[in-house]
């Protein structure tokens, strides 16, 4: 059972007889879903999730990224779907774009729709603010309201949805996507956000508000009844790095995380912090705040994260590019060369940064698969 290995992974000490894998897979083609699983999601959308557990086996996932496996599915079209749940979509026709049931644009993401926008805006039922003035003045709560009880209640209801999705095929691991830079980038945009930062005096007392947001949050997630671990998230850099200097990271950024995480720290609930980008420069800022585990991508280096923080969980970091569009070589070496030297680290998890992604084919993942298949049980041998 996967997600008993997950179970142990989270705890200390561990050191099993398999290195466990983390993945995020929603966003895998139907290609992919149909060669591991032998169903087509789009001609039996009520079979959804079966075929993302057996995708999910066939991919050896433990630990899943961020919620539960689709369970309830709908081509797009079926107005009147009795099936319900998720709205997917035949992207075979070459369409870079298309229009929910609702009307909603959103463009692939694996089988399904995404709504993330180019500048960054994930939050697009929320306007945007038309100056830096409004943007400032922004009242998260007049937007997320809920109490903490209200969000206890929501979230206890998900947590459970999530594990039944999973069954023991693998462990969700539910996740907070805005803890706190990542707020004011989903709802205002990237140059918004920009500009907005450099007023720092009033920007500090908007974060100061967005951070009661995420306080709430994750209050609500740590009493979540027999929670197993939670993801983090802010996107705190880009491919070349912090947007701002570091040190305004810390004044208006870091300085809200001790009291966001600790509530997991008190429930004692093990916390993985999760960012795109080259974090490089802010490893120690997310370990100092009480993060047991960082899942990175490949811009950061993996042997010193082994090297200086090899008890804790390190979750990553095999470069979805090569896997996407390398050749067979380069998936390889890619690969060999991150579970190699995270083996070094008790507790390391391998896992593609950024997840499966729908331009990723049978045969790269098949490619991948061999490697880290026979290198995560002869490592630990």
């Amino acid at each position: 059972m996967s997600a008993q290995r997950g179970l142990e992974v989270l705890q200390p000490g561990y050191c099993g007889v398999r290195i466990p894998v983390m993945e995020h897979c929603r966003g895998a083609s139907r290609e992919v879903i149909r060669h591991f699983s032998g169903i087509d999601p789009l001609a039996e959308p009520e079979r959804i999730n079966e075929a993302f557990r057996k995708l999910s086996e066939a991919l050896e996932i433990d630990l899943l990224w961020g919620g539960g496996l689709p369970e309830r599915a709908s081509r797009s079209g079926d107005t009147q779907s009795a099936l319900g749940g998720e709205e997917i979509f035949d992207w075979s026709d070459g369409e870079r774009a298309k229009k929910t049931r609702g009307g909603q644009d959103v463009v692939q993401w694996g089988i399904f729709g995404a709504t993330h926008q180019e500048d960054g805006r994930h939050f697009v039922d929320i306007p945007k603010p038309a100056s830096i003035d409004e943007a400032l003045d922004f009242d998260p709560l007049r937007y997320f309201p809920r109490t903490v009880a209200q969000y206890r209640e929501e979230f206890t209801a998900s947590y459970a949805s999530m594990l039944q999705s999973c069954g023991d095929t693998c462990l969700p691991i539910p996740h907070h996507y805005t803890t706190c830079f990542h707020w004011p980038l989903a709802i205002f945009g990237f140059e918004l956000l920009c500009e907005a930062g450099m007023e720092e005096e009033r920007f500090h007392k908007l974060m100061e508000r967005f951070a009661e947001v995420s306080r709430r949050v994750a209050t609500a997630w740590s009493e979540v009844p027999s929670l197993s671990g939670f993801i983090l998230h802010d996107d705190l850099t880009m491919s070349s790095g912090p947007l701002f200097a570091p040190a305004w990271y810390r004044e208006h950024i870091f300085c809200h995380y001790p009291a966001i995480f600790a509530p997991f720290k008190r429930a004692g609930i093990p916390l993985i912090f999760t960012s795109d980008g080259d974090c490089t420069a802010f490893v120690e800022d997310i370990f100092k705040a009480g993060a047991d585990g960082l899942n990175f991508e490949y811009l950061v280096d993996l042997e010193k994260l082994v090297e200086r923080h090899g008890d804790k969980i390190l979750i990553g970091n095999i470069n979805s590019g090569v896997v996407g569009h390398g050749s067979t070589r380069e998936i390889e070496e890619a690969t060999r060369r991150c579970v190699e030297i995270g083996s070094r680290a008790p507790r390391f998890v391998a896992n593609i940064g950024g997840g499966i992604t729908h331009d990723m084919t049978p045969a790269a993942l098949e490619t991948y698969l061999g490697v880290r298949k026979a290198l995560c049980r002869s490592l630990r041998k």
